[in-house]
């Protein structure tokens, strides 16, 4: 049985990256070279990586995970807006949009396997209620319902 998702590490270390040297991380990315904002950006956004591994964990529960698939959705959204009204950081909105579709997308695979918890917690609940109220938050949770009511196999247990 596996007790972790590796990919909630994954990020964690892509946070730290992009926080301790996020010139590194522009001068792969983005043609248009570093500067003062773009650098500032980039802190801000492996921060909010750090944050979300945090609040994940190494096993988040059904709710957490939906709402980190929707935080995701979000950032990959706003990246490519970014490079679509920013042609100079086109390609840096590009690729932050992929690697957070790819967050995203493992949420969600992910989705029908996390383990709800025997005891939900404050983050549990309160990721339950905003997702009622975020757009399409209802259907994240429509899928975790779903998948806390299908019987597992001995292999996801």
């Amino acid at each position: 049985m596996k007790t972790y998702r590796g990919i909630e590490v994954l990020r964690a270390l892509w946070g730290a990256a992009l926080l301790i040297d996020p010139d590194r991380v522009l001068r792969v990315v983005d043609s248009d070279g570093v500067d003062g904002r773009s650098r500032a950006v980039v802190r801000i956004l492996g921060a909010r990586q750090l944050v979300q591994a945090s609040f994940s964990g190494l096993r988040p529960s059904p709710e957490v995970l939906a709402m980190g698939v929707w935080i995701d959705t979000v950032h990959s959204l706003s990246a490519v807006a970014l490079a679509l009204a920013v042609r100079r950081r086109a390609r840096a909105g590009y690729i932050d949009a992929t690697i957070a579709g790819a967050w995203s997308a493992a949420g969600y695979r992910d989705l029908s396997r996390a383990a709800p918890r025997t005891q939900p917690g404050p983050l549990d609940k309160l990721a339950e209620f905003v997702l009622h109220y975020l757009p399409g938050g209802r259907r994240l949770r429509e899928r975790v319902t779903s998948a806390r009511h299908r019987p597992r196999s001995p292999r996801q247990r």
